[in-house]
């Protein structure tokens, strides 16, 4: 998890809590701090059209008919409110995707909403790549929330029964008898069965289709839609249309079958048709529209068009929009009744667990009272909510993997209650640490509460699979991700729309450090000025669903009846149309999932050091005392242990030298203080270092003691409300959740009231109670949940521990859990090497499908690293599986030959194991070994033993140490036994540049800092958003790693060479902080030439 503190300086929190400066305004971002919800949306002031004439727009797509309507869903809803219309329906293809945010912003400005979708009938194929899409559209509207149910199971039906994403299935006659007397069906587009008809088969032909969808969905639910885009042909299309739907008596509707919001969106629109079509403007021109028509109209300007010719059309669209208007909240579910034993209740089933949980956790009564008063109070609450079901859903998935041996631990505001802590859910003992179960769970809180389970991320499919399997594949679906437009894939499919080559588009897309927004940073030199503003346009527009990485939801009835379900692209996957912040607001139940690698790590070191040391860690049993293991953290010496690892973690740990298991909770949340160059050191750790504080108030000390009173977590926040203000428990986190909400000023100016009268009444008034609550405002959405740092801060002390003490099975765990962590394999495996472990390479023989130990007297713990045959270039698990299952079989490969005939693999293959050393077993190196790979790889097993020809090589020159650590990377990404560095140590002596582990003798009793030279790879490239434009960059060399600063003058000078260059020569001023945190101050900046490619791990 890579977490990033908010947008706001160190300094400007420290003068909010210091009590120098306003409150800031604080936006986080992905940081830990801050929610990872959807912001709430907020409307602009609108001011609308006048004369309104009534019309309500009945077909609309919005971006979430991906790469087809080219304007979000709020963008449309405001835009119709200003053009005064009735009603606006949301019609994309094939799905509710984008409905929520559509009802959220309707909502908020007033708009009545109404449902629909189009459906794509007789597609043989996903369409992505198509210039004119296939197949035919039926456009249905839901008449109320039956009928929006009923077209969730039929686009679900479809979705599912097309077994491939992009290629919904429909049966006609199923459509019907699930929609029919519920819907209102529009004759549609140009792709409508009727206006595809009259241009195909002429006015005979539309009145047949007109007649069909007649005859299924009934005259009263259809309507003929009429649309005038100012094409040539839509006046007669328009007049034929009328005189059928006068023939069948059926009535007209006027629409702009409306793909963006305002005409200024129509080159967006044109560059998003180029890029679904996977074509350029100009290839894709001849199927493009010729002019910006295809937008929303007021009532007024529909009346012109088309009031003169088809009188009525616009009126009864606005009547046909009052009739189909409704809120998505009328279609929450609840969560399924849970199976319990004969003669008992959910609630009854939950207090037996409960207490056969805290009998065994806490002891009894007399043992301890406090504990069992806790589980009561809360108990009582859970009951009051009605939320004892929820529970034992969640228990009965934490027995699964206990039954199952799969490591799990439920975490965030879940570990504030007890009940968690007694049924095994949670290994945060709250009563002990004195944690306030409010917020987790408040009697007057909406909602069910947040329980979040931290499963092995190798074993996390087993849990999902169990969850379908236990309550059924229809009553359960994963949340969607929706996968959105960033700066580096907008300008890269900008610039393929726009004609560029393929090349181009790369050098562009590449050079792109931002996140978000690109018209107001540094771009690329030479990219075209219509690339960066259409690309701009494009940010944050969804391009396809993605998996949420743990989210499920689960219902009382099928979930495609609340929102449509469709295959996911991973196998045994089903997933919801919606994302999980769409899903809450909608009422859907999720239940967080969450693969976490260190989970996985930590089991694979605990199997490894059973199997090659003897000895069986359970995790439990490590208690958080040893002074090894904080000694080894005081020390920054944490590549690869848990939440600790990154350059400014690392950074910190000298500073805060935790010595104590709660020091670890404070790092976890600290997080990342700001650059040392910036004069802003967290105030708690200036505390901790000896600077003078004293609290506010007496009050306060409960609440900010164990923090030096700093309040450094949410449940403070609300404790200086209990203590300070008189709040309950309940109110203090109704406070904490309003003051981070940004709305609702009445709520929030209520609480203010309140807390300043209970302040009062402790005679607490004035400048002092401004103090006091300014300080809590500002920390309100950067306060961390106390609960959560310490669930974390076990896994770092687990992780810590197995470095300390068996350094080679730790970074074996790794390098078999990846992707995971800050650090590349290649990083991993020189701090293993730096800690005195040896690290071999991959072999046919010695080695197995992933990294593995044996034995070497000169290994630190007896122990080697052998890298895995999976991690070789072309090989993967499969076949390093199957090399393995066929060396298990007949046993251990005699030679070449003998591979060859058992493996029977491809010649690239064979080559790349040649090439990273794979085939030493055999006694030939890897000159020798590429040689024969030719031949391996066309042997076969029907050959007889010992007529192949060509296996022996000649004698050959042997590769050099460089072309063998550049073979290694090349093969596997890593250098087992050499660094790169070292094959350009003897030119960076000669000019000068000193190793990073030289680094810690220099200048470290003179006035000024010292300028130095370093050589290094860059690992890492970082600029987080409190950094005011700083970038970080991480040099690693064979001795050790070190942290540059670079201004952003500087990186606008060096920029070219600070992002394409593998490793670089730094030269700058060394600045050392009083703990002995090293950092460069680079002030100049030049490529080092390096032989061995090595990719680093940039803006993360």
């Amino acid at each position: 998890m890579g977490w990033n503190n908010p947008d706001v300086p160190w300094s400007t929190l420290q003068a909010a809590l210091s009590g120098r400066a306003g409150v800031p305004e604080l936006d986080g971002g992905d940081g830990p701090a801050f929610s990872r919800k959807r912001r709430p949306y907020a409307a602009p002031e609108i001011r609308r059209e006048e004369p309104v004439v009534p019309y309500a727009e009945l077909h609309c797509h919005s971006n979430f008919s991906f790469l087809d309507g080219a304007s979000h869903p709020e963008e449309l809803v405001e835009q119709a409110s200003r053009l005064g219309l009735s009603a606006l329906a949301l019609t994309d293809h094939d799905g509710m995707y984008g409905v929520v945010r559509f009802a959220e912003a309707a909502a908020e400005v007033g708009l009545p909403t109404v449902f629909g979708t189009e459906l794509s009938l007789g597609l043989t194929a996903p369409q992505n790549g198509v210039a004119d899409p296939e197949g035919e559209h039926l456009l249905l509207l839901a008449r109320g929330p039956e009928g929006y149910r009923a077209l969730c199971r039929t686009v679900s039906v479809a979705q599912m029964r097309g077994q491939e994403k992009g290629r919904p299935v429909y049966d006609l006659d199923e459509v019907v008898a699930e929609t029919a007397g519920k819907v209102l069906v529009l004759t549609g587009c140009r792709k409508g069965a009727v206006a595809r008809a009259l241009r195909t088969g002429g006015r005979s032909a539309a009145a047949a289709a007109l007649r069909g969808l007649v005859e299924r969905f009934g005259a009263d639910h259809v309507a003929v839609e009429l649309t005038d885009h100012g094409l040539p042909t839509d006046h007669e299309r328009c007049a034929v249309l009328a005189e059928l739907a006068a023939e069948a008596r059926l009535p007209t509707v006027a629409t702009t079958a409306a793909h963006y919001a305002t005409p200024d969106r129509f080159r967006l629109a044109t560059a998003l048709a180029a890029v679904r079509a996977r074509r350029s403007l100009d290839e894709a021109d001849g199927w493009l529209p010729p002019a910006p028509t295809a937008h929303l109209r007021s009532g007024a300007e529909m009346l012109a068009r088309f009031e003169h010719r088809h009188p009525g059309a616009v009126a009864r669209a606005a009547v046909f929009g009052a009739e189909c208007a409704f809120g998505i909240e009328l279609v929450a579910p609840d969560l399924p009744p849970f199976d319990v034993p004969p003669g008992h209740t959910e609630r009854s089933w939950l207090r037996q667990l409960t207490y056969r949980g805290m009998a065994r956790r806490y002891g009894s009564y007399a043992e301890d009272p406090v504990a069992h008063a806790t589980v009561e109070r809360e108990l009582a609450i859970i009951e009051q909510r009605g939320f004892a079901g929820y529970f034992l859903i969640v228990h009965d998935i934490v027995e699964f993997c206990r039954r199952a041996g799969i490591l799990c631990q439920g975490r965030g505001s879940a570990a504030n209650s007890a009940v968690c802590y007694a049924l095994g859910i949670t290994n945060v003992d709250a009563v002990r640490m004195g944690l306030l179960f409010e917020r987790f769970l408040s009697p007057v809180r909406e909602g069910y509460p947040d329980i979040d389970l931290d499963i092995e991320s190798g074993r996390r499919e087993e849990v999902i699979q169990y969850v379908y399997r236990r309550h059924g594949r229809g009553c359960a679906a994963q949340v969607a991700n929706v996968i959105t437009y960033r700066p580096r894939s907008a300008v890269r499919d900008i610039a393929k729309a726009l004609g560029f080559s393929p090349g181009q588009q790369d050098a562009w897309s590449k050079k792109i450090e931002r996140w978000v927004g690109l018209a107001d940073g540094p771009l690329p030199e030479g990219i075209p000025p219509e690339v960066v503003e259409l690309a701009d346009q494009l940010l944050g527009f969804p391009r396809h669903l993605g998996i949420h990485s743990g989210g499920m939801v689960i219902c009382d009835r099928p979930v495609s009846e609340v929102v449509p379900v469709e295959w996911a692209r991973m196998s045994g996957r089903s997933v919801v149309q919606w994302d999980k912040d769409d899903c809450a607001y909608a009422g859907l139940v999720k239940f967080d999932l969450l693969g976490l690698g260190m989970l996985t790590a930590l089991h694979l070191m605990q199997d490894l050091v059973e199997e090659h040391h003897g000895r069986r860690v359970d995790l439990h049993e490590l208690q958080p005392t040893d002074p090894e293991v904080y000694a080894m953290l005081q020390r920054a010496d944490s590549v690869g242990v848990f939440q600790v690892e990154s350059r400014a973690q690392m950074a910190t740990l000298p500073r805060l030298k935790p010595r104590t298991f709660y020091d670890l909770v404070v790092e976890v949340a600290l997080i990342r203080p700001g650059p040392i160059q910036g004069g802003s050191v967290h105030p708690y750790i200036q505390r901790r270092n000896g600077a003078p504080w004293e609290h506010d108030h007496p009050l306060l000390k409960g609440a900010l003691d164990k923090t030096l009173g700093v309040p450094l977590f949410q449940e403070q926040l609300m404790q200086v409300a209990v203590d300070v203000a008189g709040f309950s428990a309940a109110e203090a986190d109704e406070l904490r959740r309003a003051m981070g909400a940004k709305r609702s000023r009445e709520r929030m100016e209520r609480l203010r009231e309140r807390f300043y009268a209970g302040m009062a009444a402790n005679g607490i008034t004035g400048e002092l109670a401004d103090r006091i609550f300014a300080k809590m405002l500002a920390f309100a959405d950067f306060g961390f949940p106390e609960s959560h740092s310490i669930s974390f801060a076990s896994l770092v002390y687990y992780s810590a521990w197995f470095k300390r003490y068996y350094p080679a099975a730790f970074c074996v765990a790794l390098l078999n859990s990846q992707p995971m962590g800050f650090y590349s394999p290649q990083s991993l495996v020189a701090d293993a090497r730096r800690h005195g472990v040896v690290a071999r390479g991959p072999d046919v023989n010695r080695g197995r499908s992933a990294a593995t130990l044996e034995k070497d007297p000169n290994s630190t713990g007896g122990v080697a690293i052998r890298l895995g045959l999976a991690d070789v270039r072309g090989i993967g698990v499969e076949v390093a599986d199957a090399i393995d299952a066929e060396r298990d079989r007949g046993g251990p490969f005699r030679d070449l030959a003998d591979f060859a005939r058992r493996t029977r693999l491809t010649a690239p293959q064979v080559e790349a194991l040649a090439t990273a050393g794979a085939f030493g077993c055999f006694g030939i190196d890897r000159r020798r070994a590429l040689w024969a790979a030719g031949v391996v790889a066309a042997v076969r097993s029907e050959q007889l033993p010992g007529t192949e020809v060509g296996l022996d090589a000649p004698a050959l020159p042997g590769m050099t140490d460089a072309e063998l650590t550049i073979a290694d990377v090349w093969a596997t990404g890593v250098s087992p036994d050499s660094h790169p560095m070292e094959h350009v140590r003897e030119e960076l002596d000669r000019l000068g540049a000193l190793p990073v582990a030289a680094l810690d003798g220099v200048g470290a009793v003179a006035d000024q800092p010292p300028r130095v030279l370093v050589g290094g790879l860059v690992t890492h490239r970082q600029r987080p958003a409190t950094a005011r434009g700083v970038t970080f960059l991480n040099l690693e060399d064979e001795t050790g790693m070190l942290n540059v600063v670079c201004s952003e003058g500087l990186w606008a000078r060096y920029r070219s060479v600070a992002v394409s260059s593998a490793a670089l020569l730094v030269r700058g001023r060394l600045e050392r902080s009083p703990e002995g945190v090293v950092n460069l101050v680079a002030d100049r900046l030049q490529k080092l030439p390096l032989a061995v490619p090595v990719r680093s791990r940039d803006f993360r």
